[in-house]
């Protein structure tokens, strides 16, 4: 179903004419000179292909479609045609293996002989004198060298390069033809065409922490692998058209970083049946795909500006991207029980949606998950997320909408390694697309952060409620306070939050260690250990503020518990305690500075 999916991806990218998407026989390669020759094969001059980067002063190399070999270059000498490094292209690299380089350069040139011997065109015959005998220690080769030591090079004759060159390029697609001829024939597992079997396919480039030649997707790289006497890919036959197609999709989208996301160990890419902005949009609707570097994001949202692309990462810049007040319009339009139509104008709901996550192995690549559903499925997933996380805000600045990475980093704590958040954000993506239960160990993890002093944020209040609501299947209101929420667990969180405002309001907020910071763990663990000693004290701090209204509100909490308190807590009733608590600090009510009003909590203790 993988392969089925990303071929009819490439046959739709490939009827669009897409000019950054390669036909059968040729892919995209990093080339940063090209050798200007005359027509008489001499050198006379060498061009800087290379682009700035789009920050800093760096230069990268072009990418360029050019013939491809449809297969990783190993140890073995395999010229390409009509571009390659120096070794192949000059006989001359800093490898130190002077045999070896003269083999490739005299591969290189029987190859474009065997070619293009017959091809009565002035490029491809200024092309063979050049070869001949390349001048590698030419001045002006001299004077780049340093640079093109380790680059690919291509030709130019007049203002035409050889690798774009039509008749040149027929010229390949024949040979890949022929070549196809001498394979296996067999039944394509992709198309069900009987068919020329591919015996290798060509490399994936793009996945983070894979080999940067590539890895294989589907391979049969060691003997145990194999049957019936059947070699490499021959046991699992998939069709050359059909493994081009594949592949080719594969590396276009990871490529286009609006299609495809870095995921801690993973790297997930997103695609549609026909043309959708959803999937452009999939990763953005979770706040954006900029995930190289999490730990430096801001707390808000990031813009298009932070998504990866252009001439720095080698990759097209981003395009039709939801702004960030798009993306929460959308949002908000889904939150309010909107069909998709409304909710998002221009997108069909029924339009096939396919997200793949690949895993590095060595010298291959793993599937880590793949879903695939019409994009209404997925965007109710996305509202459901969304749904579950929604809470009230104690400010205005914190994130309506925030992404998995600021969960993570809620979870984590600031001073993580990119890669641990990475990691949960990931786990957490994964469940939110799929409408599954969040990893068991975010509630214990986001708890320990507030046990260890941490303050309850409306990030990880939200994640909090979002666990109780999704794994533990919770029905109350939990969006805001709910003084008549059955729970003892919630009251007791409430109860807490009292105690520690009337504390700020008798002693002020330059507090060394106020009871928030001394008790939480205690009494949200072990109740019975510790609140008949706060209470104790908070009648002290209600009688020297005058906070008759936190009295009131006391007493009104101690009467719905039948001032009874638990030995332990469990971890969801932990869990309810955080949310009392949060939603009791966040509560209007105790906002104002009349003493004479239950409104006794000074603004001091929102900080």
């Amino acid at each position: 179903m993988i392969l089925q999916a990303l071929h009819s991806y490439y046959e739709r990218l490939a009827a669009q004419d897409d000019s950054d998407v390669a036909r059968e026989g040729f892919a995209p390669q990093s080339v940063s000179f090209a050798l200007q020759l005359g027509e008489g094969g001499e050198l006379l001059n060498i061009i800087d292909l290379r682009e700035p980067a789009a920050k800093g002063k760096k230069l990268v190399a072009r990418k360029m479609i050019s013939p491809a070999l449809g297969k990783a270059r190993t140890v073995g000498i395999e010229p390409n045609f009509l571009w390659d490094g120096p070794g192949y292209v000059l006989g001359r690299d800093d490898k130190g293996k002077p045999d070896r380089t003269a083999k490739c350069q005299e591969a290189f040139r029987k190859l474009h002989e065997e070619l293009l011997s017959t091809v009565d065109a002035p490029e491809a015959k200024a092309l063979l004198r050049f070869l001949q005998a390349p001048p590698a220690n030419h001045p002006k080769i001299e004077e780049k060298w340093a640079d093109m030591a380790t680059a690919n090079l291509v030709f130019r004759v007049g203002h035409d390069y050889l690798h774009e060159m039509p008749a040149l390029r027929a010229i390949w697609s024949a040979r890949q033809q022929q070549d196809s001829t001498e394979d296996s024939a067999g039944v394509c597992l992709v198309t069900g065409e009987h068919t020329a079997v591919a015996s290798l396919h060509t490399p994936i480039k793009g996945v983070a922490g894979a080999q940067s030649s590539g890895a294989a997707l589907c391979s049969y790289n060691l003997q145990a692998f194999e049957s019936f006497n059947k070699k490499q890919n021959l046991n699992g036959p998939v069709g050359r058209f059909a493994a081009f197609g594949y592949t080719t999709a594969l590396n276009y989208l990871l490529r286009h970083p609006s299609q495809s996301l870095r995921l801690g160990a993973a790297t997930a890419i997103c695609w549609a049946e026909r043309e959708s902005p959803l999937e452009n949009n999939l990763f953005t609707l979770f706040g954006g795909a900029d995930t190289d570097k999490p730990a430096s994001m801001s707390s808000s949202e990031p813009q298009e500006s932070s998504l990866p692309g252009g001439a720095e990462t080698g990759k097209p810049p981003v395009t039709d991207l939801l702004s960030a007040q798009e993306r929460a319009n959308v949002l908000r339009r889904l939150g309010q029980g909107l069909p998709v139509t409304q909710a998002w104008p221009g997108l069909d709901p029924g339009v096939k949606l396919f997200v793949l996550a690949l895993k590095p192995n060595a010298s291959r690549l793993s599937v880590s998950f793949f879903l695939q559903g019409e994009a209404q499925e997925f965007l109710q997933h996305i509202h459901m997320y969304y749904g579950n996380l929604a809470i009230v805000r104690r400010f205005d600045s914190e994130p309506e909408f925030p992404s998995v990475w600021r969960l993570a980093r809620e979870v984590l704590g600031p001073h993580k390694k990119t890669g641990d958040i990475e990691r949960l954000g990931a786990e957490v993506l994964e469940a939110a697309l799929a409408g599954q239960a969040y990893p068991s160990y975010l509630l214990p993890m986001c708890l320990q952060r507030l046990r260890s002093g941490d303050d309850i944020t409306s990030v990880r209040a939200g994640l909090i409620k979002a666990m109780l609501v999704r794994n533990y299947h919770h029905k109350e209101e939990l969006m805001s306070l709910n003084p008549n929420h059955p729970s003892q667990a919630y009251q007791l969180g409430r109860l807490f939050a009292l105690l520690a405002g009337v504390q700020r309001k008798a002693i002020g907020p330059n507090i060394n260690a106020d009871i928030r910071a001394k008790y939480y763990g205690a009494a949200s663990a072990t109740p019975a250990m510790v609140f008949p000693l706060l209470l104790r004290n908070a009648q002290n701090h209600i009688s020297k503020a005058k906070a008759y209204g936190y009295d009131k509100l006391i007493r009104d909490v101690l009467n719905t518990i039948n001032n009874a308190f638990p030995a332990h807590l469990d971890l969801q009733a932990q869990g309810l305690f955080a949310l009392g608590y949060y939603h009791q600090r966040a509560d209007k009510s105790v906002r104002s500075d009349d003493d004479a009003t239950p409104e006794a909590s000074s603004a001091t203790e929102q900080e």
